[in-house]
């Protein structure tokens, strides 16, 4: 059974004919421990789809099941981290304070919680500046904060709108290496939204193409670069005809809208 399935889902903003129609007729499954990418113009439905799964908004049609439950049911159980493209930290919390938070709501305590978050942020390169608050930290470094606090609770899921997308570069493509560690080493299934072709190609198994408003799912392309991934993964030649291949689905899409 898929851990995320998704059926005939539609979301319409608004009400009457004048209605925005941001999600139409979306359906995927998403297997356990997968890591896929959504890719797509701006405005085709991709965060939206994402708040859907996270119970932050509700389908105007279809269901979705979220590790066999509902999206509110997978919500109350802490199914699923999230991590938004702000870092969100509390500027007036350290960094070690801002990755408990989470256990903290739900009133975990102890040595093994803490340990776990010790765990977290040794993992994102965080644990000589867990006494440091946000202000202090690069960007790059707020948003390995906010991934360490996604998953200080043990998430089965990790939930990704554009984490990087406001990252330099260079900070960007290290974050994709440090990203696909971490998905390595703790086997979650993460869902990642990007604008990026070329860091959907580079992270995911699966690139999911979404079309412009309203969003559908054009294509599903199966990405056949091996893992582990690296610097020189950017160089294959089988890596530029994946990306040629979402970018032509997408000027495709384009070209076809009336």
């Amino acid at each position: 059974m898929p851990i995320i399935q998704i059926d005939n889902v539609s979301k319409v903003y608004g009400q009457g004919g004048g209605g925005t129609v941001a999600l139409q007729d979306v359906s995927l499954a998403i297997e356990k421990g997968e890591l896929i990418a959504l890719v797509g113009p701006s405005g085709c439905g991709k965060s939206t789809l994402l708040r859907l799964i996270a119970d932050l908004d509700t389908p105007s049609k279809g269901q979705i099941t979220v590790n066999g439950k509902t999206p509110h049911a997978a919500r109350l159980g802490r199914d699923y981290g999230f991590v938004f493209q702000s870092p969100t930290l509390y500027e007036w919390r350290k960094v070690l304070r801002n990755a408990e938070l989470p256990l903290e709501i739900m009133g975990r305590r102890g040595g093994e919680w803490r340990a776990r978050v010790d765990k977290m942020l040794q993992m994102v390169g965080l644990h000589d500046f867990h006494d440091h608050y946000p202000w202090q930290l690069s960007g790059g470094m707020q948003q390995r904060a906010s991934i360490a606090r996604a998953l200080s609770f043990d998430p089965t899921i990790l939930l990704m709108d554009e984490p990087f997308g406001a990252l330099d570069e260079f900070t960007r493509e290290r974050l994709n290496l440090e990203l696909l560690d971490i998905w390595g080493s703790t086997h979650k299934t993460i869902l990642f939204v990007t604008h990026s072709i070329a860091e959907a190609v580079f992270l995911a198994g699966r690139v999911v193409v979404m079309t412009p408003r309203p969003g559908r799912i054009a294509t599903v392309i199966p990405v056949d670069l091996p893992y582990p991934r690296n610097f020189e993964t950017r160089e294959m030649p089988r890596f530029f005809e994946l990306v040629t291949a979402v970018r032509e689905t997408l000027k495709e899409e384009f070209l076809s809208e009336p």
